[in-house]
């Protein structure tokens, strides 16, 4: 059998996760600045309809669904959970925007309880009950779903983003974890001249633009200030942090990096060649699923996940939250906000967390208790991911003008011409700087990228 085979389906998923931002780059860009009339058209009562994408670890699904069976068994409401391609979830919740009409609870990305916040229900009263009851939301769950003082969302969960690494290769330099930046490089040079190189991407896909933002928040960069305003790019903090992305690149890293997708840094783990990547914990997962062996190893015994390090300016993590939102123009709007205190109990919310193995990372802080985290060491890094984690648009809130300039993946570009000398840093920098002010006067919006 092809080694390639039990991992064809991941690359596939993961290729769609790429795909997934620039359709929903497309399907925002088109709604963003729409005068809506005030949503008065409902759709006749009856079932709850939950519409959400079809979880990467379809156990996950499976909970969700029991969870819907079970309600409705005790209250009489029937509650219908519909999965959707996550490539076709924006079009789908566009549809619906306009026809006003469709489902009761949908699942929101990070932009959408802005772009539809006069189309969302006001969730403040569910969102402040859940906050008292499971220990308090992460300040940045707040900024996701809070739009002009009012909750137009429950945050449900994010997919964290540690380091992914080859503990054994680790072994072999005299290493045995990666706390800061100076550490990364270090031993990162020591890896590549075994073979084994770093891997961080540089390109347009989803995990640069992560690994970027903590790399440029660690050493003291921003883009935009407190305000969400003013743009605030040219810094000697982002200088620094793009000199250190260059020494990284040339002296630790793959040099493919500056054109890989969503899949590549996958593929480079599981084929054994690459030591330490940054990724949700999906590639553990399917290592232990398929049972992937390296040096006639089981890859899970040489991997581990590490917090991303600390830099001069602090330690950052981020990642993409999922938000449940509820259409102002349901007839259902109680009942969903019932099912929604129902999933979130302690008892539901725990199994659905374990369901998703490690894959649905809580934003309540009671749930960090959860025991999957505990019963593999290998996800012990998940009781530090709400206390470091940023949404891209830090010190500012997540707006509009964030999200667009995430689509356009202005950041990861700009590291990207400074790491392989098409510009020289402070070239890097202006040109950030004029694609950013652009996108902050309104001037400029994301478009699908030319194939």
């Amino acid at each position: 059998m092809n080694k390639k085979d039990p991992t064809k389906q991941f690359f596939n998923a993961e290729i769609n996760r790429r795909d997934f931002l620039k359709t929903s780059a497309t399907a925002v860009a088109g709604l963003y600045g729409l005068n809506y009339l005030a949503p008065n058209v409902a759709y006749a009562a009856g079932d709850v309809k939950f519409l959400t994408w079809a979880h990467f670890i379809s156990a996950s699904d499976k909970e969700l669904k029991r969870q819907a069976e079970e309600f409705s068994k005790k209250t009489g409401t029937k509650v219908t959970i519909d999965l959707l391609a996550h490539l076709q979830l924006p079009s789908k919740k566009a549809s619906e925007a306009f026809a006003k009409s469709g489902h009761d609870i949908m699942m929101c990305d990070t932009g959408d309880p802005e772009l539809y916040k006069d189309l969302l229900s006001d969730v403040s009263d569910l969102a402040e009950e859940l906050g008292r009851a499971h220990g308090g939301w992460y300040e940045f769950a707040k900024d996701l779903a809070i739009k002009d003082g009012k909750w137009k969302g429950i945050p449900w969960a994010i997919n964290a983003y540690p380091l992914v690494v080859r503990t054994d290769l680790l072994k072999k330099v005299g290493a045995s974890s990666i706390d800061t930046y100076d550490d990364l490089l270090n031993i990162g040079r020591k890896l590549k001249k075994m073979g084994h190189p770093v891997g961080l991407g540089l390109s347009h896909a989803a995990d640069p633009s992560i690994t970027c933002h903590c790399v440029l928040w660690a050493f003291g960069g921003k883009f935009v200030e407190a305000d969400s305003k003013t743009i605030a790019i040219d810094s000697a903090e982002t200088a620094k942090a793009l000199a250190y992305m260059k020494k990284l690149f040339e002296e630790a890293m793959d040099p493919g990096v500056l054109s890989w997708d969503d899949a590549s840094n996958n593929r480079f783990i599981l084929s054994g060649k690459g030591s330490i990547v940054q990724n949700p914990p999906s590639i553990y997962w399917v290592a232990k699923v398929k049972e992937i062996k390296v040096d006639g190893k089981p890859l899970t015994d040489l991997l581990d996940h590490f917090i991303p390090p600390e830099g001069p300016a602090g330690r950052f993590h981020s990642g993409y939250p999922w938000i449940l939102g509820v259409w102002a123009f349901a007839n259902n709007i109680k009942e969903a906000k019932d099912f929604l205190r129902f999933h979130f109990s302690s008892e539901n919310f725990n199994k659905w967390i374990i369901a998703g193995d490690g894959y649905n990372m809580p934003l309540l802080r009671e749930f960090e208790a959860n025991p999957i985290f505990d019963e593999d060491p290998k996800y012990r890094f998940t009781r530090k991911v709400g206390e470091y984690t940023r949404i891209q648009g830090y010190p500012g809130k997540p707006t509009k003008y964030s999200q667009i300039a995430g689509d356009l993946y202005i950041i990861p570009d700009m590291f990207a011409y400074a790491a392989s000398g098409r510009k020289s840093i402070p070239e890097a920098i202006k040109w950030a700087e004029k694609e950013l002010k652009l996108v902050y006067a309104g001037q400029k919006t994301a478009q699908p990228e030319k194939k």
